[in-house]
């Protein structure tokens, strides 16, 4: 996806962005890995933050420092206020960068910008990404669980929207507890005609010392237009990768941060309402650490 390119926008109800950025230096966990031996030797969270402007479709390519490969990925929307969402969180083949687009849902005459995170570190044995695609049609709610190889062992996750346009809103990007695989979930927001599919993706590789996953989740409540939660990793251990989940909001809230946090010891999700809803929800930050 091209930096900036708009696109069309069939939603009638404001939808709110995840926005990718590529610059930074981070790290993040509860499942315990099998194998101590590997270690991720100082990972860093890489960020670049998109124009502020009211352009419809925005995106951002966050690049590892030479010679480091992407474990986790995640971005943020700022000015958004629920009105856009994200569409793609998407490490590349290579774990060389990651792709991070925000798009509006129906027309917003607001300034937003998008931020994309990349948590880099020295490639470890058997680093790879995993990838798998629902089917396309225009059947809400989608999900794919995105497995690693047998052996291996979750680092980071991510998801890609195609074709939705802005009318479907990434609800669950969910490490397992296992740290085996994720779950990712795409919910149209209302009645959406066109046909879209989501893509999981995995990062994986061989068990690094004291790999856990952490988990916090948000109060419940509505009207609520954002709630935030943050997952802290145990002591002497860095975020790896990050995660988020929606709960009870069924296409009407969208992910608005998955951040992993400056030094990587903790990961933050925040959910914002997408208009007036009555449902109570809460949001679910997911934390990957190791040491």
């Amino acid at each position: 996806m091209a930096v900036n390119n708009t696109r069309v926008r069939r939603g009638t109800v404001s939808a709110l962005a995840l926005i990718m950025v590529a610059g930074a230096v981070s790290t993040a966990g509860p499942a315990r890995a099998a194998d101590s031996g590997t270690r991720v030797a100082a990972p860093v969270r890489v960020s670049v933050t998109s124009a502020t402007n009211s352009i419809a479709s925005k995106s951002v390519v966050v690049n590892c420092p030479a010679g480091q490969r992407v474990y986790g990925a995640g971005g943020e929307i700022t000015g958004g206020g629920g009105n856009v969402s994200l569409d793609d969180i998407t490490p590349s083949l290579t774990l060389t960068n990651v792709l991070v687009t925000g798009v509006e849902n129906g027309a917003f005459a607001g300034n937003w910008n998008v931020t994309g995170y990349a948590i880099c570190g020295v490639n470890t044995l058997n680093l790879q990404r995993v990838h798998f695609t629902s089917p396309t049609n225009s059947v809400s709610p989608k999900s794919v669980f995105a497995g690693c190889p047998a052996g291996l062992r979750l680092y980071g996750l991510g998801a890609e929207l195609n074709g939705a346009g802005g009318n479907v809103f990434l609800d669950d990007l969910t490490p397992n507890a296992a740290l085996t695989g994720a779950t990712l979930t795409g919910y149209e927001n209302g009645a959406f005609a066109g046909n879209w599919n989501i893509t999981g993706y995995a990062i994986c590789g061989n068990a690094s010392a004291n790999m856990v996953r952490r988990v916090a989740t948000s109060a419940a409540g509505s009207p609520v237009a954002a709630s935030v939660t943050t997952a802290a990793c145990p002591a002497g251990t860095r975020a790896h990768g990050v995660g988020a989940e929606l709960n009870g909001a069924v296409g009407a809230v969208v992910i608005d941060d998955l951040r992993p946090n400056v030094g990587l010891p903790t990961a933050t999700a925040t959910g914002a309402e997408n208009g007036a809803f009555a449902g109570n929800w809460t949001v679910t930050a997911y934390a990957i650490c190791s040491a």
